[in-house]
This record gives C-alpha cells, structure tokens and sequence, in this order.
C-alpha cells in the first residue's frame, strides 16, 4: 500500500481528531500552588547519569547539577565549575565554593576528580572519550587531562558527563535508583511510583535556596502520545514533550494549549552499523545503501508521519546551523528507479531482509521506512525493545542497523565519536574508517574557531553523504506542549537544544 494512499488516510484521521480536539478545551482545574508537573515520552531506565543513554535526562536534572550551564541563549556558562582554562591538552577547572551535596559531603576538587574517573571507567558517555584522566590540584582545582584536543568539552559538561554525584553514593549499588547530588530538589523514593510518576521536593541544604520554587516537583512517564495529550488537556500535567506525531499536531489547534518550538531539534536518522557485512552481507556495499538513500520519500514521510511539524533531512544538521553544508540537500532525492538500479548492479534485485530494533514512539516511522525499502524489495523487520533502551541496544551488535536522533545542537566532532572511529559508541562493529576520514576527524577538532572547522566537516559529512551508512530523513523543532498558564509563565525558560526545561527558579503561584 503506498504512503500517498497512508497520506490521505492519516490526514482524514488527524482532521476529525483536531475537530475533537478543538471541541475539548482543557478542565478548569488549576494546578496546586507551588507544584510543578512535567510528563516524559519514555520510561525512566536509570538515575546514574554516567550510564545514561537515550532521552529522559529530566529525570536526572533536578537531582543533579553541572560543571557548566546553558543559558536560554545557548551560551555556555559557569555553574559548579567558575571557569575553564585550556593550555593543549591539559585543562584545568576552577570550582565553585561553598557547594556540599544534599548528603553533606563537600563539592570538592576530589568529588569531581572521582566522578571523571568513574565516567571513565564506565565507557559508556561519548563526551568523555576524549578525557585520558582528572587529578587534583594543591590549589583546589582540577586538572584534566586529554587524549586529543577537545573543542566542545565545556559544552560536553553542560549534560551528563558533567552531572557531578556525591562521591558517598558512587559506592551504592542502587544508585540507579538512589541518586544524590548538589541539585535544588532531592529524589523522594517513597513518594513516587515505578513506573508511574518520579516526585522530587525541595534540597534543604541547598546552595542556593532562592532558586528553589516549588513545594513539589513531579515527572511522569507517559510514553503514549495520546495519554500525555489528554493529560495535559485535563490540567493533570502543566507540561510534556513531544516528537512530530499526530498528537502534536492536535496540540497546535486546541485551545488553552500551546506547542512550544525550542531552539535545536532532532534529525531522524538510520544507521547501517554492519557495514562491514558480518550479519547482513548486502549492507558492506555501498550501492545497497545508497539505495536505500534514494528510497525514502521525504516531503512524502513529512506529511504523512511527522505531519507537516519536520522538513526533509539529508545531513545532520539542518537549515540555520553553523555547519550545515546547502549542497548537500537534496543529494538523495528520490528516485526510485535509481534506487532499484543501484540494487540490480549490486547484484540484490531481489532484495533481502533484516531486522531494525524499535520502541513504541518510533513504531510508525519505522513502518513508514518499512513501506520506502520494500519497493525495492528490502524487508525490514520491526522487532520491539524495552522503552528507555534503544540507545542501549544500539551499542550492541543485537542488531545490523538502528534509528535514533541526532540533536543539531551537538558539535560535529560527535560524528566521530559516535558513529565513525572505530570505538565509536555505535559503532560496535568496530568497522575502520578510510584514512581521509580519521585525517578529517582529527583536524576537525584542532581548532574551536567555527571558520576553520567548517571546511573539514563539510569534507567530512560529504564522504559520509557517499558513503550513506548514516541515512537522515527528516528535521523537527525541539517541541514542548504547556498549558496557556505555563507559556504566561516567565519563570519557565526552556533549555536550549534539549528536551527538559530549566527546573531551577521555576515557581508555580496560584
């Protein structure tokens, strides 16, 4: 059955859902004073932030505070840490004083050099690839040591390669569950349900308790598009994310409701990551994935899909960043009949199969993808995983592909980090890049002047474009949906290029 036929079907669809939508305006109940309540599209899977992968961070921001900040105009700023020095490959981190975590140990020089160290150790954040080792200094600042220059460090250490926990419950084996930082709000374990709803109430020992809003914070995991709409139309959450789906769309038309567009967003991509062809020998030729490239009709899989919230995408970064590269759009159109003779030539014309691993919010855009690979006659099999794991899995050699999102706010050397070096995080089959590549990913992060690094990466993402093991289709805004109440609120200020706003200094007032 053919998209165009899926087109008019889901848009019938999403016309009699935005009358319904239109006729339901949100309850009349207010929300409790000084309570703020925020709905995540995913299951919580962790609450150590140095095993962290994959979206719900908002669960790990009230906990937990970094070295460095973004500020609602994406600038990097001090937090824990006050400033920065680079000298090479040697960094050193002044530390803000006066800080203890909520468990009374003191943020110190010592607690940041053992969570670098556990960070580490665990291997699992690409931010810290680059970072040989931290040590203490006499002085009370840190010194971080590089394997290789690192331009976006500070920024890194805006997220979770940045997120400092006490250095009492990196010995507690629940700490997935039991997390304890220097943040405004602590974790209240009795009071939430797994699986449910995560509550979190003020720190008292807090460094900066006029930053401490609200009596009560809660997050709930509400993965179903649907739920969390009418959540958020009934007054039961104040705010939630979400991606370009149907219920977004319905958002943007119901009255009393706003969908916020943040600064950044993601690019939907797929990755061939067995393209040395261990499993699935079709996908060592570059032919194949080229065809799978031309395959996918984007303005087609906008509409139908992402309902006319994204734009078609064919590198990483979208219209209006710093790095995008204009001639790469539109370098794999589509053209069907170039995708079925790429097939014939590399001896596939009668296709083959393989499988691509989902979780529930991807559920359609993969059937979508589905659709584009079986017109020339590639069967991709959908196989669910736990939510909350994709990017996990991912990390693995489970599967011969995966799809996830690309945040166009990450610095580009992260292509090398994540997807092309050989200990790239999702590169588990260890494939080697060409010699033009690694030359092209190492003098990439030379220099931080955006004018120098430009040149190499648009070099860069254009062996990629060739190469076509990393498939973009579409772009969207990073996209949040609040109450009326919540977009008057100028307490509530989003973080840029991510998925959580600002928990510090939010306050709820009848």
């Amino acid at each position: 059955m053919s998209l165009r036929y899926h087109t008019r079907v889901l848009m019938a669809a999403l016309g009699l859902a935005l009358g319904a939508g239109l006729t339901v305006a949100p309850s009349d109940a207010r929300a409790e004073a000084g309570v703020f309540r925020f709905a995540e599209e995913v299951k919580l899977v962790t609450l150590d932030p140095q095993v962290h992968t994959g979206g719900g961070i908002s669960y790990l921001r009230p906990v937990y505070e970094t070295l460095f900040t973004l500020s609602p105009k994406d600038e990097v700023r001090p937090f824990l840490a006050t400033a920065i020095k680079q000298d090479g490959l040697k960094v050193t981190l002044t530390l803000r004083k006066g800080v203890s975590f909520s468990d009374g140990t003191p943020f110190d020089a010592a607690a940041v050099v053992a969570n670098i160290e556990r960070g580490i150790q665990k291997g699992v954040l690409a931010a810290l690839k680059p970072v040989a080792g931290a040590a203490a200094n006499p002085d009370g600042t840190v010194s971080i040591t590089l394997k290789k220059p690192d331009p976006s460090l500070a920024r890194d250490l805006t997220s979770e390669a940045g997120m400092m926990i006490s250095p009492r419950a990196l010995k507690d084996p629940a700490l997935d569950r039991n997390p304890v930082g220097t943040g405004p709000y602590v974790y209240d374990k009795a009071a939430s349900r797994e699986g449910v709803v995560r509550v979190y109430t003020p720190n008292p020992h807090y460094w900066a308790p006029k930053e401490i809003g609200l009596k009560k914070l809660e997050i709930f995991e509400l993965p179903d598009d649907t739920a969390r709409l009418n959540a958020l139309k009934t007054g039961q959450i104040d705010m939630g994310i979400w991606l370009a789906n149907p219920q977004a769309a319905i958002l943007d038309r119901t009255p009393g409701l706003k969908l916020l567009r943040n600064s950044g967003g993601y690019t939907y991509h797929l990755i061939i990551q067995d393209r040395d062809g261990k499993k699935v020998p079709a996908f060592a030729d570059k032919r194949v994935r080229q065809a799978m490239n031309y395959a996918i009709n984007r303005p087609a899989y906008s509409r139908a899909i992402d309902f006319g919230l994204s734009v078609p995408a064919f590198q990483p970064f979208p219209k209006g960043s710093w790095v995008h590269d204009p001639k790469l759009e539109n370098r794999y159109k589509f053209d069907l009949e170039k995708a079925k003779a790429l097939m014939k030539a590399a001896g596939y014309a009668k296709g083959f199969s393989f499988d691509m691993p989902s979780i529930p919010i991807f559920q359609s855009r993969l059937e979508a993808i589905a659709g584009f690979l079986r017109d020339i006659d590639i069967t991709m099999n959908i196989v669910p995983v736990e939510p909350g794991t994709l990017a996990r899995r991912s990390m693995t050699t489970d599967f011969p592909a995966a799809n996830l999102v690309w945040n166009s706010q990450t610095d580009p050397s992260y292509l090398g980090s994540w997807y092309v070096a050989p200990d790239a995080s999702f590169n588990p089959y260890h494939v080697t890049p060409d010699a033009a590549l690694e030359t092209l990913l190492q003098d990439g992060v030379q220099s931080s002047d955006p004018k120098v690094r430009v040149p190499v990466y648009h070099k860069l993402m254009e062996a990629l474009e060739d190469q076509s093991y990393l498939i973009y289709v579409t772009s969207t805004p990073l996209l949040f949906g609040v109450t009326q109440a919540v977009a008057d609120n100028p307490t509530v200020k989003l973080r840029p290029g991510e998925d959580t706003p600002f928990f510090r200094g939010i306050r709820m007032d009848k």
